[in-house]
C-alpha cells in the first residue's frame, strides 16, 4: 500500500501489502541504492509515521527522487546486456574495424526500430562512427526507453508498454491487471456496473520488472516473503543468484532444485509469483515449509527421465516429481505413465523399472503408509515370478501379464487387477504374501500392485 505521509523531509511511504507493493518495494530498494538516495525502513525507525498499516513493514522515501531521467539510466545499467546502444557503443570504442564488426554495427542498428529510425538511412562503414555515437548520445533518453518498454523480457512482459511512467491511470499497469479502457468495461463489476470495478495502480509498479529473478530466463520469479524489506531484498536476491548459478535445466526445473538448497533463506510458507514470456499474466503458487522438507528430501534421487510424447509436449520425470512434491499431489499418475514406458520401442527397460522403482517408494511415503515390508515383498514376488516363468518356458506371458495389470490399473479397476494376480498365482504355483494386503484395500495399496508389475520383467533385460 502506497500511503502519502508527512515524515519530516519524506512524504511517501510504501508497504508489502500485497506482492505487487513487495515486488515494488525490492525493485526502488534496487533503483535507490544504485544512486545512493536517501531512504529509510520502516521498522528501524523509532518514531513511525501516524497512518501507516500495522503489522507490516516498508520503505519511506521522498517521492521527488523519483525522475524519469534517473528511471531510464537505471534500467539502462540494470539490463545492460539487453541494450543495443551499447553494444554498438562499445564496438565503436575501437580505432579500426573489421569487416565483421562493420556487419554487427549495422546488424545492430536494424534489430531496433527506434536506431532503424535514427540511423536506418546512414550505414555504418568503419569511417564514420562519429555520427552513430552524436546520434546515440544525443537521443539517448528516447533509445533506452524504447528498448526497455518494448522488450519481450523485459517491461512489456511485466507491464502495458503503453502506461510506462504514468499516472493516474484507470487500472492496474500489470500484464493480467490492465483493462483496455477504450472497450467495455461492463462485465469487470458486480451486476455488470463498471463503477462497482475498482483499480489500483501506482507510478512505483514501474519498478516491478527489477524485483524480478533473471531476465534470460523465458520464466522468472519474485519470492513474497513479505515478513519485513530485509527479507525481501535478501531473499530474492539469494534467489536470483542460484537461479543464475544453475545450469542446463529449463526454468521450472531450476526453481525446483534451488528451493531444494534454499534452506538458509527460506525457512517457513512463502508464495513465489511467476511471470512467463509466453503467458499474458502473473502466476502465483504457496510453497509450504512442510512440502518444501519432502522436497529436500529428493535431493540426490536420480530422476532424470525425458521423453518426446508430441511435437508439443516432452515428459520430464524430474520436473512432474518436483511440481507435484511442491502441490502435495502423489505420483500415481506418474508411476503409470512410466510403466507405460516400458514396452516402447527402443526403450531401456532396466532404466525404466529403477526410476519406477524408486517413484514407488516415495509415493508410499508421501502417502505415509506403513507397507514398506510389503512393498519388498511385491518387488520379490515380481522378480520371483519372472524366474519361475522363464524356467516354465512362458516368458512370453511375463509381458502379456504386466500388460494385463497395468491396463487394469490405468482403468482403475482393481477387481481386474486383483484377478489377474490372482490368475498368476495360481499359473505358477506361487503364494502372493503382499497379495492380502492389496485385497483389503486396493485403491489405497495399489502401490504394491505398482510394484509387482514393475518387477514383473525379463531376468536378461534387467541389465538393459
Amino acid at each position: 500500500m502506497k500511503t502519502k505521509i508527512d515524515y519530516f523531509d519524506y512524504d511517501t511511504l510504501l508497504q508489502p501489502t500485497d506482492w505487487r507493493f513487495a515486488a515494488a518495494v525490492v525493485g526502488l530498494c534496487k533503483y535507490f541504492d544504485y544512486f545512493g538516495i536517501d531512504y529509510k525502513v520502516l521498522c528501524d525507525v523509532e518514531e513511525k509515521p501516524d497512518n501507516y498499516i500495522h503489522g507490516f513493514d516498508g520503505i519511506i522515501y521522498k517521492s521527488e527522487d523519483i525522475t524519469e531521467e534517473k528511471y531510464l539510466e537505471f534500467a539502462e545499467n540494470y539490463f545492460e546486456k539487453y541494450m543495443t546502444h551499447k553494444n554498438i557503443l562499445n564496438i565503436l570504442k575501437s580505432q579500426e574495424f573489421s569487416e565483421e564488426q562493420i556487419k554487427l554495427v549495422n546488424d545492430l542498428v536494424k534489430s531496433k526500430t527506434v536506431l532503424k529510425g535514427l540511423l536506418g538511412k546512414t550505414k555504418f562503414d568503419g569511417t564514420n562512427k562519429d555520427i552513430f555515437i552524436s546520434t546515440i548520445e544525443e537521443n539517448r533518453a528516447e533509445i533506452i526507453k524504447n528498448i526497455f518498454k518494448n522488450g519481450n523480457n523485459l517491461y512489456k512482459n511485466y507491464c502495458n508498454e503503453r502506461l510506462i511512467f504514468t499516472e493516474d491511470n484507470s487500472t492496474c499497469r500489470l500484464r493480467g491487471y490492465n483493462v483496455d479502457k477504450d472497450r467495455k468495461t461492463s462485465n469487470l463489476g458486480f451486476c455488470f456496473s463498471k463503477e462497482s470495478f475498482e483499480s489500483n495502480d501506482i507510478l512505483e509498479f514501474d519498478f516491478i520488472p527489477f524485483a524480478f529473478s533473471n531476465s534470460d530466463m523465458r520464466e522468472t520469479y519474485f519470492v513474497n516473503n513479505n515478513f519485513s524489506v530485509k527479507s525481501l531484498t535478501q531473499t530474492n536476491y539469494a534467489f536470483s543468484n542460484q537461479l543464475s548459478n544453475t545450469e542446463n535445466k529449463d526454468d521450472k526445473n531450476k526453481l525446483m532444485l534451488v528451493l531444494q538448497n534454499s534452506k538458509d533463506y527460506i525457512s517457513y510458507d512463502v508464495e513465489i509469483i511467476s511471470k512467463s514470456q509466453d503467458k499474458a499474466y502473473y502466476e502465483t503458487f504457496f510453497v509450504r515449509l512442510e512440502r518444501l522438507k519432502k522436497l529436500r528430501e529428493l535431493s540426490g534421487k536420480s530422476l532424470n527421465f525425458v521423453k518426446k510424447i508430441n511435437d508439443d509436449y516432452w515428459f520430464n520425470l524430474e520436473k512432474e516429481v518436483y511440481m507435484r512434491c511442491l502441490n502435495n499431489v502423489l505420483l500415481d499418475d506418474v508411476i503409470l505413465m512410466m510403466l507405460k514406458f516400458y514396452f516402447d520401442d527402443n526403450a531401456v527397460k532396466g532404466y525404466i523399472k529403477s526410476r519406477t522403482d524408486m517413484l514407488i517408494d516415495i509415493n508410499v511415503s508421501w502417502k505415509g503408509n506403513d507397507i514398506m515390508d510389503e512393498i519388498k515383498s511385491a518387488k520379490s514376488c515380481g522378480f520371483l515370478t519372472s524366474k519361475k516363468l522363464i524356467e516354465m518356458k512362458s516368458s512370453n506371458k511375463i509381458n502379456s501379464y504386466k500388460q494385463k495389470i497395468i491396463s487394469a490399473l490405468c482403468a482403475h479397476d482393481y477387481d481386474r487387477a486383483k484377478e489377474i494376480i490372482l490368475s498368476l498365482s495360481a499359473y505358477v504355483g506361487m503364494e502372493f504374501s503382499f497379495f492380502y494386503t492389496f485385497l483389503e484395500n486396493a485403491e489405497e495399496n495399489k502401490d504394491l500392485a505398482f510394484a509387482f508389475a514393475s518387477a514383473l520383467i525379463e531376468v536378461s533385460s534387467k541389465n538393459n
